[in-house]
Parts: structure tokens; sequence; C-alpha cells
């Protein structure tokens, strides 16, 4: 963002108008990232908003008309909370003057029904001219075809900022979570934290996650059904606000936030007594004058110094405020030393002014001597005052014990607290669906935890139930009853135990669920299976293939790339590759897979074709779309390994008769092979060559090469060599396709250590072409 003026007014228009300039079309993460950087005050982020808007409130109103649509409701009641009591009449006065005078322009591309209002709502409205309503469509025009409004407005209804230390826990993002949804009234919804595709566990910290500063984190929900609501709200007040977190279990986690709650509240009354109580301290300045001590000023202002400077301000809502709220337990420290110390001489004080009072005896009540007015005086005002000061040590006590607990203390401890695997099943085996998804999140969890947990689920017959419920309607349950599977197959004995039951078909019938989540969960366990040799056998079996193909083809980028490390995998086997083989459901899903423009999914899967290609060529030379993926790689990706392998299986390619007469056939087949040969990659260059090499065994082959303009292949790769062998060979291919001569170049097959060996330092498979064969060899023969 650009520097910020002085002026709330500049912070906010830099913000927005030229903050656009630097973050182009990621208005949610400009958005975000200004709320990040008002922190907690975001009432001073409205007021700097409006401030922007200043007394054109009217176009605010009908950004924000544009951007509610159809809610207009909603709109209504949220301009209230915004703008006041006439922030509702101001709406419906805009638009009135819509349905009068924008709607019925000619060239007015909105309507009412565009803004979800109802024709009944509105009347004429007479104090109102014809240019101004022309200047307000017009300018309504102009934002709804820029990207401003969304910016200006996004932020304020979808985001939320939390503040946590890199050493903090998820569970202390999901407290502060929970309690903004409490603030807007939505504390029953559940849901999760997902960071870069990845959910977050409570237990673990932001920094194993390595989430940074300004770090943008979505909150997914779990489920809007009506029946986890209505449990949530059945819970009674003694379960959810009468326990004690130190010595008993919390029972749920809306308990913990309700106590939390109840606990800032607390505290927000005892700041607010203390300022009470420092502003009669301040009133005894005057009062001490007036005694016989009055260099009890000195002391007593001694004592109103440090408390005026480091007394905080509170809510619950807005949190601490003031210059020194960080130094909060040296306020109740230092105060409530120097407040016992002020009142043991005002205790001392008022003890030797009623001492005098009593030696006197104040006989007739004549007010002389020791029973003068102002000795009376002096003894009133001490005594009173020495009871002030012990009844502002005694609330500065609750306030030093209230700050044990900060935000979010005892929602994390409920989040993160070890729960008793007996308990957890039951709750697995219950009817309730809330209960179900529980114990599901709660089993993925403690199968996270360690290897203990794993053998303690297993043992309590936790695999049959996970089983069952990642079979059930709930997507939610489903996925993390799989991501508990997940994490128990993790090891081997009971991958074993899960294979033997039929768990792999389980896991292959999830690949087809409309939830991407559950797609990819299941696709992950299915990985590591199949990185088992004993048990990698049953993913081919049944339907097994086919519905890795279908994940292939509907996955995520995640899911995508799962599936080609699965295929990758599976084809090391020798059996597996045969079957791979003899199947034309793996290639097609392979060749789909080739499509993704993910490096690691596009790699694995050009190395599982390569593979299949040394098993049996023919398989994947069948595919016609591959071709032109194959060709296309280097436009596509920077990657000299992906070019290196792409160019591979061209080979195999350009060996196959029908796949090379498919290759000729192709227009721009001489820039797809230019394009191999720029990269200058010796390697690459010597499989263009190779390439045309082989189109050229017959006459007809070798006219149609030359209509292609392939020589102008050769002749580049002849003046742009990369090394002496790129050059040898380009000048042979030249000889080649410009002679007249009957006799064609025969190329030999690689041996399987000469295959090896073609990728060079990388290990790469190589293909049955040989790039380095002897040039000698050829010549004979074409002699």
């Amino acid at each position: 963002l650009t520097p910020f003026l002085p002026c709330t007014l500049h912070k906010v228009h830099n913000a927005f108008r030229k903050g656009l300039n630097a973050y182009g079309d990621d208005a949610e993460q400009l958005a975000i990232d200004i709320c990040q950087w008002y922190g907690d005050d975001a009432e001073q982020l409205a007021i700097d908003i409006c401030q922007w808007y200043g007394d054109d409130a009217e176009q605010l109103a009908i950004d924000i008309c544009q951007w509610y649509g159809d809610d207009a409701e909603q709109l209504a009641i949220d301009i209230c909370q915004w703008y006041g009591d006439d922030a509702e009449q101001l709406a419906i006065d805009i638009c009135q003057w819509f349905k009068s005078h924008i709607s019925q322009r000619e060239d007015c591309m909105l309507t009412l029904e565009d803004l979800g209002l109802d024709e009944e709502m509105f009347v004429h409205h007479d104090k109102c001219h014809e240019k101004e309503f022309q200047v307000l469509y017009l300018r309504i025009c102009q934002l709804l075809s820029g990207k401003e409004c969304k910016a200006q407005i996004q932020f304020l209804y979808k985001s939320f900022v939390t503040v946590v230390q890199p050493g903090d826990r998820v569970a202390r993002v999901r407290a502060q979570m929970l309690h903004i949804l409490y603030e807007i009234g939505r504390e029953q919804y559940q849901f999760r934290l997902r960071y870069n595709g990845q959910y977050l566990r409570d237990a673990f910290r932001l920094e194993e996650y390595n989430i940074e500063a300004n770090a943008v984190i979505k909150m997914v929900p779990l489920s809007d059904q009506k029946d986890d609501a209505s449990d949530l709200r059945s819970m009674t007040s003694a379960l959810t606000m009468n326990f004690d977190p130190e010595t008993e279990k919390i029972p749920s986690v809306k308990s913990a936030l309700y106590y939390e709650v109840k606990h800032l509240d607390r505290r927000e009354k005892i700041v607010r007594d203390l300022h009470t109580l420092m502003y009669m301290h301040s009133l005894y300045l005057f009062l001490y004058v007036l005694s016989s001590y009055w260099y009890s000023v000195f002391w007593l202002l001694g004592y109103l110094l440090p408390m005026w400077y480091l007394i905080p301000g509170y809510t619950r809502i807005g949190g601490y405020i003031g210059n020194t709220f960080h130094r909060r337990l040296w306020f109740c420290v230092i105060v409530g030393v120097l407040g016992l110390t002020v009142m043991a001489i005002a205790i001392f004080l008022s003890v030797s002014a009623w001492q005098d009072i009593v030696a006197d005896g104040c006989p007739s009540w004549t007010f002389e001597n020791g029973c003068s007015r102002q000795n009376i005086y002096t003894g009133v005002i001490f005594s009173v005052h020495a009871l002030l000061l012990l009844v502002t040590s005694v609330v500065m006590a609750m306030l030093l014990f209230n700050l044990r607990i900060e935000i979010g203390d005892v929602i994390e401890k409920y989040l993160v607290q070890e729960r008793d695997i007996e308990e957890v099943m039951k709750l697995a085996r219950s009817s309730k669906l809330k209960d179900r998804r529980t114990a599901a999140y709660e089993l993925a969890t403690m199968a996270a935890s360690g290897d203990d947990n794993k053998f303690r689920i297993v043992a309590e017959a936790g695999l049959d139930v996970l089983i069952a419920m990642s079979l059930c309607n709930d997507e939610a349950t489903q996925e993390y009853a799989v991501e508990a599977l997940s994490e128990l197959i993790t090891i081997q004995s009971i991958q074993d135990n899960y294979v033997e039951v039929g768990g792999v078909r389980n896991l292959t019938a999830l690949l087809h669920s409309p939830s991407a989540r559950v797609m990819q969960e299941a696709t992950r366990a299915l990985y590591t299976i199949c990185q088992s040799d004993e048990n990698r056998h049953a993913m081919v079996e049944d339907h097994g293939l086919s519905d890795l193909a279908h994940a292939a083809r509907n996955g995520s980028m995640e899911t995508q790339r799962l599936v080609a490390s699965i295929f990758l995998e599976l084809v090391f086997n020798p059996e597996i590759r045969v079957q791979l083989t003899t199947r034309n459901i793996p290639a097609q899903a392979l060749v789909h897979l080739c499509k993704s423009n993910d490096p690691e999914t596009l790699r694995f899967a050009l190395l599982t074709l390569e593979l299949l290609a040394i098993e049996s060529s023919d398989v994947v030379c069948a595919q016609e779309e591959l071709l032109e993926i194959l060709l296309d790689i280097p436009v596509r990706m920077m990657d000299k390994k992906l070019n290196l392998l792409a160019g591979k299986i061209l080979l195999y390619f350009a060996e196959n008769n029908q796949s090379r007469e498919a290759m000729l056939d192709l227009v721009d087949l001489k820039d797809y092979l230019m394009t191999f040969a720029q990269t200058q990659d010796p390697i690459l260059q010597k499989v263009v060559v190779k390439v045309i090499f082989c189109m050229m065994d017959s006459q007809q082959l070798k006219e149609q090469a030359r209509v292609r303009r392939l020589d102008q292949v050769l002749t580049y790769c002849l003046d742009n060599n990369a090394d002496r062998d790129v050059w040898d060979m380009a000048d042979q291919g030249l000889q080649v396709i410009h002679s007249t001569e009957d006799t064609f170049p025969t190329l030999p097959s690689l041996s399987t250590m000469e295959k090896l060996s073609m990728g060079g330092k990388e290990g790469l498979f190589g293909s049955r072409t040989s790039l380095r064969s002897s040039l000698s060899n050829a010549s004979s023969q074409r002699a």
C-alpha cells in the first residue's frame, strides 16, 4: 500500500484507491490486509469509510444496495446499524429515486428486480431533479463496471481479523472466531479452518503450518442443518455457565465460550469500577487540602499519578484500549502496593485525629482545641478514604485474579484436551448426527496425535466404526472418518487388517463422492496403501482402476496429484504394469492428468506413461489426444525435466507407423518441434532430430516431412547446436531429407541399461530409440 497520510480520510482513500493498483484483481486480499492493519479497531475502520464518502451518503447506500442483491431486508437492518436511525429512510429514498428516474432512462441497464426491490415499496419522490439522478446513474454504472465497489464493502461483511502469535495453537484462532460469531449471534455454527488447501488441527501450532503474518485463513462451515443448531441451542444455562474449568471437565466448546464471555463481562465491570474509584480518589485531592494534614496531598498524588497513567480501558467487544494497556499487570502490582501504603497512612492519620478528639472529650459540644471542626473533618475524611482505599485494593485483587484468563484460554483448553476413547466410541455409535460428526472429528484428532492412540482406537473396534461412518450420508462425518482411517493405516499391521476386511473397496467407492474434500482424503488414504508392496494389488481389483480414473477426471488439483502418484506407484510393479497395459482406462486417465497445470501432477503422469510405453508402446500411441498434449508441454511448462519426459514419449509416437502419420498430419508440427529445439537442451535437440529421422522411413513420409518444412528445424539445430553430437545428427538429417535416394536410415534399439542412462544424472527412463547411436553405423546402413 502507499504511505498513509495522517488524515483518516486519506488513510482509507489510499488504502482503497491506490492500493488497488498494487493488488490488481485480488480485492479479497486487499480487504483482509486493510482489516489487519486496523487490528481490532473495527469501529474506527467503519468511521473512516464513512468519512471517505463524506456527505455523499447516497452513494454509499447505492453501493451497499448493489452488493447485497436480493437480501433487501438484511440490507436495511445493516445500514441502520452502520449509520443510525436515518439510514433506513435514506436507503428507501435512494431506491425511490432509482425507480422514479434512473430506471426510466433508455440507456439504463438495471431494474428494480436486479436490486431485489419490491415495486410496492416505493412512491414518487418529488424533491429530486432529473440532473441529480443523471449524475447518480452515471456514477452507479461507473462503479459497477470497476472493482472498487466490491473491495470497499467485501471485508466489512465477510472478513474477520484475529491477532495471535506464531507459537499459538490453532485452537486459539478458533477461540477468537467463536467470540466474533457470538457477537453476531452465530455461535452455534460449526466450522473448520483451512490454509493453503490444508485443514488445520486444533492441537498444532501456527508455526508448524508455516503460517506467517497477514496470512489469510479460510473458515469452512461444516453444516447448516437445523438439527445441529437445535442441539446446540438446547443446552441449559447450568451446563454452559456454572462450572469451574480449573477443577471440572469442560462439557462442551459452547460452555467454554459462555464461561469466557461471562468472565470477560466481569472484567469489563471491574475495570469500569476502578475508573469510578479513581475519580473518587481524585476528589480527595481537594478534600485533603482542607484537612489538618494538608501535606497528605503529595503522597495521594504519588498514588494517583501511576494510576492515571497505567489504568487500562477494557470492553469485552473492543478489548483493551489506551497507550499502556499492555502494562496491566504492572498496574495491578504498582497501584496495589501504593494503595495499601496510602491506606496505612490514612488509617494512621485518622486514628491520630480521633485520639485527639477523644482526649479532648468535646465538653459542652464546643468545637475547640482537639475537638475543633477541622480535626473532626480530618478524622472523618481519612477514615472514609481509608475504607475507599481498602475497597480499591480488593477490586485490584479481583482484577489481578481475573487477568489469569485471557480470551481463548478456556476454549483452547477444551479443544486440545484429551478425550476418553470409550466416550468417543459411545458418541460414534449414537443415533444423533451431531454426535457422530463430533466423534469422527475426535477420532481423527486422536489418530493424528500418536501411534499409541491408533492402537487404542483399533482395540476398541474403531476400525469397523470408522468404515461405517465413512459410508454415511453426512459429508463432514465422511471426511473426518476417512481422515482418521488415513492416519490409522500408516501402521502396517493396521493397514493389513484394513485391506483384509475390504477397506480398499470402500475408499475407491468414496472417489465418486460429490464432496471434493472426501474424495481428496480417500485418495490420500489410497496413496498410503499403494506404497505397500503387499497391499497395492488390492487397488486394481474390482473397479479400482475405473474409480481412480473417475477421480483423475473430476477431482481437485490436490486429488489429481495424488492419483498420478498412485498410478506411478502401481506401474513400478511388473504384474500390475501388465494389467494396466491390457486396459485403456488407465491410459485415458493419465492423458487427462497430463492436461493439468500442476507440474507435479504432470511429472508423475508422464513418468507413468513412459513406463507403460516401455511395457507396451501401442497402448500409449493409441491415445490420439496425448500427441498434441506432449507437443504443447514446452509452451505450457518451462521445466526441462518435463520437456525431456515429453520428448522421450514422443519418440514412441515417431516409431509407431499410425501415430507417425498422425504427427505428420499436424499443421503446426514444425512449430511444436521448433519449440523443443529452442530449449537449448542437448538431449531435447537430439530427441527432435531423432523424431524427424523416424519420419523418413519411406519416400512418402520424406515428402510429407519436406512439405511440413521440418528441414528448417534441422537447420536450427545445426546453427544453434548445444553440443557436437547435435550438430552431427542435424547435419546427417539434412542430408537425408534433401536426398533423392530410396535408401533410408534405420535406428537401432536401446538396451535396458541404455534406456536407464538416457536421462543422464536425472536417471529418467529412456525409450527404445537411441539418442547416442553410432553415426558411423547409420551412415554405413544408408550406404
